[in-house]
């Protein structure tokens, strides 16, 4: 389709991102509502005072939904103030990974989305500590101040910790098992050593280009005389650099009989090269030759096959000296085999992946030197040296032949194969950024519930330290609370990520070289959690242990 081929097959990844936003979401709604809880019960005594004034119990919940969704609304505009810049960061470092890119921004639809979901978040999770904050005793209230019953506060307060972990549990193994791809795909061998490589085109001089022998003889003095700039270790021209994802594909048939119907033959990538890029890119060389300065458009035609189409075609046999057919070009001689390289991207994930054909450029008829040599060529340099100095050499290389000529679309091999996994690498990188804010709103929301908690059993650590409790028993007493809410959490979590394993295929696709259900991925995301609880209950623990118990046989 053609808006798949103009901005790519995005669609499940952008809606796995908006999956990742929407669990932050719910765990920064978590803590929110888990703070109006704790907040709704202090001020218990002022619900007391207003329904004995009058006030119902209707108008104390509006009271509480109001001040939510003023909460909620001052968070959307801060939230829109840090996605302008934020926006703004993110296309300057992914302005060449993002399709379209110059489209996305803050629009009328981005702030009436923003708008609306800051509305029904606070009243989601506002309208339980509304209600519960409503649930006034007015005698007891007004006597003593009581905070009420909080074992059902309580149970509210840990049900959403819990789910804060399980949510977090999620995210991280995400952005865990996107992390083990990329470091995977940077395993891979492309089947070439793309250290030190540079690519880039040149536009040549009208004057240097007016017949295919200017043109041949042209682009043969070009490269001698890069290939004497101190550094270079070698030069070559291609049609095609590696995993740029141009294709030059077409159909070739093994001798000199062409198929009944041109359906039937089987296709290959061609690739147009001169005879110093099999050492140029350092691609190895498994039977035969490559080309030699010998092979020209007066000698006979000779091709190079990779080896997957060696394989495919020639299993058994030894396909140095068979010939095949290139359709539009002729018959040639298979005088060589070379190892595979990787075009499609460094996963091969393509399903349509044809073998490899190499033929010499130099054996090109006048008339396709004439189209060919002008608009499709690169011109690959291998170099120790920097890029900014090796460019600066080439470039008085390529003046001093003319100065109308001019050099464009550079790219150093090492960006072409980052630019290669950006379907892993952006989503890892804001995948990973959610879980890094998950996982601390998880671990805030941990310390949180855990230090309400202690504050409010002061009483009754105080008897327990009175009746002979030692501060170890307190502290462990405290952390253990903390850390069976954060393993209720990675059970549920655990299970939600085998769950959504099996279900998100477009997500499995993005993995290489593991599986989206990954037991070391989710042992390690599993410990960090841990980690995380037991730090965030440590805090309030201490505190519980260091209290006086006859203070605190006092307190109310």
């Amino acid at each position: 389709p053609m808006k798949q081929q103009m901005v790519g097959d995005v669609r499940p990844t952008l809606l796995l991102l908006l999956c990742a936003v929407g669990m932050v979401l719910l765990i920064a709604c978590a803590n929110v509502a888990n703070l109006l809880l704790a907040r709704s019960t202090v001020r218990i005594r002022e619900f007391g005072v207003r329904s004995a004034l009058g006030a119902g119990r209707g108008r104390i919940v509006r009271q509480l939904l109001t001040e939510s969704v003023l909460l909620s609304l001052a968070g959307g505009v801060l939230g829109l103030v840090l996605a302008k810049a934020a926006i703004y960061v993110l296309l300057n470092l992914l302005r060449d990974t993002l399709p379209r890119s110059e489209g996305i921004r803050l629009n009328v639809p981005v702030l009436l989305f923003t708008f609306l979901v800051a509305i029904a978040v606070a009243i989601l999770f506002g309208i339980g500590p509304a209600l519960k904050g409503s649930r006034v005793d007015i005698l007891s209230s007004l006597k003593s101040g009581e905070r009420g019953s909080t074992r059902a506060r309580h149970r509210a307060q840990s049900s959403l910790v819990v789910v804060q972990m399980a949510l977090t549990l999620v995210l991280l193994a995400g952005s865990g098992l996107l992390v083990r791809t990329i470091y995977s795909l940077l395993q891979v061998n492309p089947g070439f050593d793309a250290h030190h490589l540079v690519s880039f085109r040149i536009a040549l001089s009208p004057t240097l280009t007016r017949s295919a022998p200017d043109i041949r003889s042209t682009f043969q003095q070009l490269l001698d005389r890069i290939r004497r700039i101190p550094g270079v270790e070698g030069a070559t021209l291609t049609n095609i650099v590696p995993l740029d994802e141009s294709d030059n594909s077409g159909p070739f048939w093994l001798g000199s009989q062409a198929p009944a119907s041109p359906q039937d033959a089987p296709h290959a990538l061609y690739f147009w090269t001169g005879p110093d890029y099999l050492q140029t890119m350092r691609i190895p060389l498994l039977q035969g030759r490559f080309f030699t300065t010998e092979d020209t458009a007066q000698t006979d035609r000779v091709v190079v096959i990779d080896s997957d189409l060696a394989r495919r075609f020639f299993a058994g046999t030894n396909p140095v000296g068979r010939t095949l057919t290139v359709a539009h070009w002729g018959t040639a001689r298979i005088v060589g085999v070379v190892g595979h390289v990787r075009h499609w991207g460094l996963d091969d994930s393509s399903s349509y992946n044809p073998g490899q054909i190499y033929i010499p450029a130099y054996q090109l008829p006048d008339t396709m030197v004439l189209d060919f040599f002008r608009d499709s060529l690169s011109i690959v340099v291998r170099s120790p040296l920097d890029t900014a100095s090796l460019l600066g050499a080439i470039r008085q290389v390529v003046y001093g032949s003319a100065g109308d000529q001019v050099i464009y679309n550079v790219e150093p091999m090492e960006q072409v194969i980052a630019q290669s996994m950006a379907a892993q690498r952006l989503p890892m990188m804001l995948l990973g950024a959610f879980a890094l804010l998950a996982l601390t709103l998880a671990t805030v929301g941990i310390y949180g519930v855990i230090s309400y908690s202690v504050a409010q059993r002061v009483q009754e650590i105080g008897i327990r330290m009175a009746l002979g409790a030692g501060r170890g028993d307190v502290l462990g007493m405290v952390v253990w609370r903390g850390l069976r809410l954060a393993l209720a959490g990675l059970a549920i979590g655990i299970a939600t990520s085998l769950g959504l394993a099996r279900m998100l295929g477009s997500f499995s696709k993005l993995l290489y070289g593991v599986h989206a259900i990954d037991a070391p991925t989710l042992t390690a995301v599993s410990v960090v959690l841990t980690a995380a609880a037991l730090l965030a209950s440590t805090i309030p623990a201490r505190r519980a242990a260091s209290i006086d118990p006859a203070h605190a046989l006092r307190s109310e």
